[in-house]
């Protein structure tokens, strides 16, 4: 019994520890018109997340210095947790910061059920966040001049897993730019993108977790069909699912450490 009881233990702390500790993944992205390189970062499914033993959100993402800071929904599960990220998104030092709404911005957790949240609620979360300067792009665009006189092109899509999804500008229009980088919650936009034949460079989303919980380096659960990490689909086609830095239902992984994903791009 009390073999049982240590190896229980033991599990249990190294479950715990795993929640606590970030990983920065990082990907080297080059591409043909450029040699001018930046980095951009993403953050995913905070769910309230924002300090670990190895630092608080903002100085890690700090220390990484990006010029630009992708956010793919799911900042809180419960309302109240909504001061705290702010704070830490507030001390990001990058002008440049978007984001996309996640499932977790429309609902949340209020006692022991969940509750969609009004619109009214929706549209104030939203103006916290242009509020901070952050660029919120609800199937809408935006695009920037970086050094050396490079195109950035971004967009993002509203929440795909209620058929929100919609393009508000041309595909072909999006050519022109060196680089373009398309924002989504769930990977199931990958059809909508697939289906429209869209151009981009890189395709970041989040939602899966990686599954909280893999084995055997597969994912347990509902989200078992969706890779982990980055996929290249031909060409300049890259399809990015972040694990994220917050859990849900149960406050736990394995295997599965959340992340913060940084790309160098160009060179």
């Amino acid at each position: 019994m009390l073999v049982l009881a240590a190896i229980a233990a033991a599990g249990i702390i190294v479950l715990g520890i795993e929640t606590l500790v970030v990983r920065k993944s990082c990907y080297s992205l080059n591409h043909p018109t450029s040699d001018e390189r930046f980095t951009v970062v993403q953050l995913t499914d905070l769910h309230g997340r924002t300090r670990f033993i190895n630092g608080s959100l903002s100085s890690i993402v700090n220390s990484i210095r990006p010029d630009y800071v992708m956010i793919t929904g799911d900042l809180v599960t419960r309302m109240n947790q909504i001061g705290a990220v702010l704070d830490q998104l507030r001390q990001i030092e990058c002008r440049s910061i978007y984001f996309v709404p996640g499932n977790y911005e429309r609902e949340g957790v209020q006692g022991f059920s969940k509750r969609t949240y009004t619109a009214e609620e929706y549209t104030h979360l939203m103006k916290l966040l242009m509020e901070q300067g952050i660029t919120v792009l609800e199937n809408s665009e935006a695009s920037m001049n970086g050094e050396g006189g490079r195109r950035l092109f971004v967009y993002g899509f509203d929440n795909s897993i209620y058929g929100n999804e919609q393009l508000s500008s041309k595909a072909e229009d999006w050519l022109g730019y060196d680089y373009v980088i398309l924002l989504a919650h769930s990977p199931s936009i990958i059809e909508f993108v697939e289906r429209s034949q869209l151009p981009y460079d890189l395709l970041l989303v989040g939602h899966t977790h990686g599954g909280q919980v893999r084995i055997w380096n597969r994912t347990i659960g509902a989200y078992k069909h969706f890779h982990v990490g980055m996929k290249h689909l031909g060409g300049r086609k890259h399809f990015f699912i972040n694990r994220g830095l917050g859990t849900v239902k149960l406050p736990v992984r394995f295997a599965c450490p959340p992340e913060i994903a940084v790309f160098r791009i160009g060179g």
